[in-house]
């Protein structure tokens, strides 16, 4: 019934750059589809479940401790939440494809694009922070002044060059296997050692036996 939902939601994650997408921004552009060519879509709790029992997906769960849980209701009615899947955070369990290796560099350009959508995000929270309250200002600018500096450490540990390097380095590292004659060694069962057998040492004549032959 919902097959149409899986194959959109697999097109939808082949072109996503993030590769790891949370799975209410799936949901959302599948919905948007359904509406467009008018197909049904399900709640979001059970396209999760679709994506999770799926083998074309990956499913991550995310586990949020010392939190209580939201009704979804709730969630959608949010203001801030609303705002912040505007910019790009979403919260809830991620989902991949299967077929999508994570490879040092896809790995690298995720954790610079997260970054950088933190920097956007916080850029335009200082364009928009209320006038007149000082100590907000100066709370903003010692997170914006801290993220600016995460950003520049994030570019250079995980900049293109290095990950390209780092994928090309594992993509050449032999595979550690035993050789073939050591394996066969290895499989064959090894021979108790052969005990010493000490010559017995000729036993002398007590005196008793002497005294008889004289």
């Amino acid at each position: 019934m919902y097959e149409r939902c899986l194959n959109e939601a697999e097109r939808i994650l082949a072109v996503e750059k993030d590769v790891i997408v949370p799975v209410k921004k799936v949901w959302k552009e599948v919905e948007k589809q359904g509406h467009r060519q008018g197909f049904e879509v399900p709640t979001l709790a059970d396209f999760s479940a679709m994506l999770e029992g799926d083998s074309r997906f990956e499913f991550v769960p995310t586990h949020n401790f010392g939190e209580e849980p939201l009704e979804e209701g709730e969630r959608d009615d949010s203001i801030e939440e609303a705002e912040l899947e505007t910019l790009g955070f979403y919260a809830g369990d991620r989902v991949k494809l299967r077929s999508v290796e994570l490879t040092p560099e896809i790995i690298g350009d995720l954790i610079r694009r997260k970054v950088d959508l933190t920097m956007t995000a916080l850029t335009k929270a200082w364009e928009a922070r209320p006038q007149g309250d000082q100590e907000a200002e100066d709370q903003l600018l010692e997170i914006l002044a801290k993220t600016q500096k995460l950003q520049r450490e994030v570019k250079k540990t995980f900049s293109e060059e290095r990950m390209k390097e780092l994928s090309q380095a594992i993509a050449q590292a032999p595979d550690v296997k035993p050789s073939p004659k050591r394996a066969a060694k290895s499989r064959r069962k090894r021979k108790p050692p052969l005990k010493k057998v000490m010559p017995k040492k000729p036993i002398k004549p007590t005196r008793a036996k002497r005294s008889r032959k004289k």
